[in-house]
């Protein structure tokens, strides 16, 4: 007699999901840092300070979602299993989502590379019905958006909060990061205790990731307040078009504010998803990777201890491990791979006991 297999329980579910929000975060970075770096200053300013605001809001998103992992007991991880590879399909369980089925490189600044992130970002508007949402047990959760897969960690800790109610958020308050420890601009942290702050955590990455605003033709945006903060697409979108979005814009059209200067060839030209393998070993490109490989791996170690019981290693994760990164991935990519050709490197983020 065949058994049916065993469906995994509400909680089981819930963790893994966390944790696959956690691995989609840590994946964009390194394309974004990359890109950012790459690009050979002072042209393409505003183009690089947008990139860093959206890889700054990125790693924001990584601790929001660890502090929500927390709350309900869980344990994030971040791990020679868990950091990413590239070239990268997003994927879930085996599967890719099916509104990002393309590649991610780790490659220079450059018109393809932003069209890659504007993708990645894509806002997605999941019907808000009732019953769109079907039982747990019939939802085939890769087939959802991004946005569709974080409102759906929403709805089911809604779920199990209903079922149970003051037993989901049973994490150790000291486990949490929130302002003490995360000073960083991009967003305030939310420590998360409850629904409440979890799904106002949730909101903060949905928002930001994919935030536009309400508006029509001859009418001022509504909705972001003075600043007029605006999503990652957006933002993306900004430098592909090459002018700012203003108020009376409709986000569902190219931006039409005053001009951005964006100047591709002004970039170092570094070959793309590199290999620890394209550097001859102890030469000096090969060093300066073995270097960088390490320091990231040690980031993420301390990122780790930090997001499990240790929130103060947060401070040395990100002013001393990540700001070394800067200038060891700025020397490779000066430096050609061969002699007297012009491809450079740069570094290739495998992980290093």
């Amino acid at each position: 007699m065949t058994k049916t297999p065993q469906q995994p329980s509400d909680k089981a579910r819930l963790l893994a999901w966390l944790q696959t929000a956690i691995e989609l975060e840590l994946a964009t970075i390194p394309p974004y840092l990359l890109a950012l770096l790459s690009i050979k200053l002072p042209s393409n300013r505003e183009s690089a300070e947008l990139i860093r605001s959206v890889m700054i809001e990125e790693m924001l998103h990584l601790a929001l979602v660890s502090n929500v992992l927390n709350a309900v007991g869980g344990h994030p991880r971040l791990d020679q299993q868990t950091i990413p590879s590239y070239p990268l399909k997003m994927a879930f369980e085996g599967k890719v989502f099916k509104d990002r089925d393309f590649w991610i490189d780790l490659a220079p600044f450059s018109e393809p590379v932003i069209k890659t992130f504007m993708k990645i970002e894509q806002p997605q508007e999941p019907p808000r019905i009732e019953g769109f949402f079907l039982a747990l047990k019939e939802i085939d959760v890769p087939a959802l958006t991004i946005g569709g897969f974080y409102a759906q960690i929403v709805w089911l800790l809604e779920q199990m909060e209903q079922k149970a109610p003051g037993k989901v958020f049973i994490g150790r308050p000291e486990f949490q990061i929130h302002k003490d420890y995360y000073w960083a601009s991009g967003g305030e942290i939310v420590a998360v205790h409850d629904l409440a702050s979890a799904k106002a955590a949730l909101d903060l990455v949905i928002q930001q990731g994919e935030g536009a605003w309400s508006s029509g033709p001859g009418q001022v945006a509504q909705g972001f307040g003075d600043n007029f903060e605006i999503g990652h697409y957006y933002r993306f979108s900004e430098i592909f078009y090459g002018h700012r979005y203003q108020k009376s814009d409709d986000p569902k059209r190219p931006p039409t504010g005053v001009t951005i200067e964006v100047d591709y060839a002004q970039t170092y030209p570094f070959k793309r998803n590199p290999k620890r393998s394209d550097y001859r070993s102890g030469s000096f490109l090969w060093k300066l990777n073995e270097d960088f490989n390490q320091r990231y791996s040690d980031m993420l170690r301390q990122l780790h201890e930090a997001l499990n019981g240790s929130p103060k290693t947060l401070y040395t994760a990100v002013m001393d491990s990540m700001h070394h990164l800067t200038p060891v991935a700025h020397e490779m990519m000066k430096t050609p791979i061969t002699p007297g050709r012009k491809t450079t490197g740069c570094p290739t983020f495998e992980w290093r006991d």
